[in-house]
């Protein structure tokens, strides 16, 4: 077998299982694990002086509307705007990705692909290159910043498209049960530079 199948398969396997214990989260849990997000991302931010010095010249973060039990970000969100910044959302357009300028989810998102809530159709899309920090959901993470993701490439796609010398301060979140001690992972992998888990 070769290695590739290996790591399909190793990935197949991850996925299974974290979804299945997804799907096992009450909403009490979701809504505990998204403050405690908030919390992880203030104590970051003072704690780590890069991640600080980004976070505090940054306009421009992206965020996710969560799904089928992924780690909620509403609460972060709410803090981001409440300090003057933008959030955005992705929108997928074929097998590609952009994102807007979301200041009221509830009724600027609506269900997209695979039932994922994504910024309206009229909403424009903003350059790639203005994007500051972005915070991105995974199945699973490891600490040295490797992720499985749902598996359509979406974000691996996105950042590969932006020179290596602009792109964003990419953070992964996750619930404890999403660590991994080492994801299976290939070279168009793209890693986080940051891992907030809660």
């Amino acid at each position: 077998m070769s290695i590739e199948k290996d790591i399909f398969l190793a990935k197949t396997r991850v996925r299974a299982d974290i979804r299945a214990k997804r799907k096992e989260l009450t909403q009490d849990e979701l809504k505990k694990a998204q403050e405690n997000l908030l919390a992880a991302f203030k104590d970051a931010v003072k704690e780590d002086a890069y991640l600080g010095s980004v976070y505090e010249s940054a306009r421009n973060i992206a965020l996710y509307e969560s799904a089928r039990g992924e780690l909620p970000c509403d609460s972060l969100a709410k803090f981001i705007r409440e300090q003057g910044k933008n959030t955005l959302y992705p929108r997928t357009v074929g097998k590609d990705m952009e994102f807007c300028v979301i200041t009221d989810p509830a009724s600027e998102l609506f269900p997209g692909n695979f039932a994922i809530p994504e910024p309206r159709s009229e909403i424009e899309a903003v350059s790639n290159e203005v994007i500051d920090i972005v915070v991105m959901p995974g199945i699973a993470f490891d600490n040295e910043g490797g992720r499985v993701g749902q598996g359509g490439g979406f974000y691996d796609r996105w950042i590969s498209s932006i020179p290596k010398d602009k792109r964003p301060l990419l953070i992964g979140v996750c619930m404890s049960f999403q660590m991994m001690p080492k994801v299976p992972s290939c070279s168009s992998d793209i890693r986080a530079d940051v891992v907030l888990c809660v």
